[in-house]
């Protein structure tokens, strides 16, 4: 009984020491100079206009308006950090009505270009694709600037 409860200790002490790893906290030892703290990953935001005609900073939205031509539901996010955002969800315009007002279309949306403002990192460039006839204009409507505070 006591070799049993020694390994599970052990066990556990392994196991929390492996899931301390890449979480972003400090271990006391990392890839560099010993007891060297990672560097926090700064946060960034899109401004939305979804529920606010003002737009407000949000980061991984499931519904995102990307300009006065397109906005997305549902979205599920595939990444999200400095160098670039990608999820999918359903699109809808006013391009594309009546057809994908019922029947919203599946896209991709990629979202880029982070510049700092007012001390906030937020994405400034967004394009969409997918398996869907596009519209002869896709500037503000596929790819564009999105809102800036």
């Amino acid at each position: 009984m006591r070799r049993i409860i020694t390994v599970a200790v052990a066990v556990l002490g392994v196991a929390t020491a492996a899931c301390g790893a890449g979480t972003g906290t400090a271990t006391g030892a990392g890839p560099g100079t010993a007891g060297e703290t990672p560097r926090a990953v700064e946060q960034v935001y899109v401004i939305n206009l979804h529920g606010a005609e003002d737009g407000r900073a949000d980061q991984r939205p499931e519904n995102l308006v990307v300009s006065e031509f397109s906005s997305l539901r549902k979205v599920g996010w595939r990444s999200w950090g400095p160098d670039g955002a990608v999820g999918t969800g359903r699109l809808s315009g006013t391009w594309c009505l009546p057809t994908c007002r019922k029947t919203p279309y599946t896209a991709t949306v990629t979202l880029g270009g982070v510049k700092k403002v007012r001390g906030k990192n937020y994405f400034t460039t967004f394009s969409i694709d997918g398996d869907f006839t596009k519209p002869r204009e896709t500037a503000d409507t596929l790819t564009g600037n999105l809102p800036m505070p």
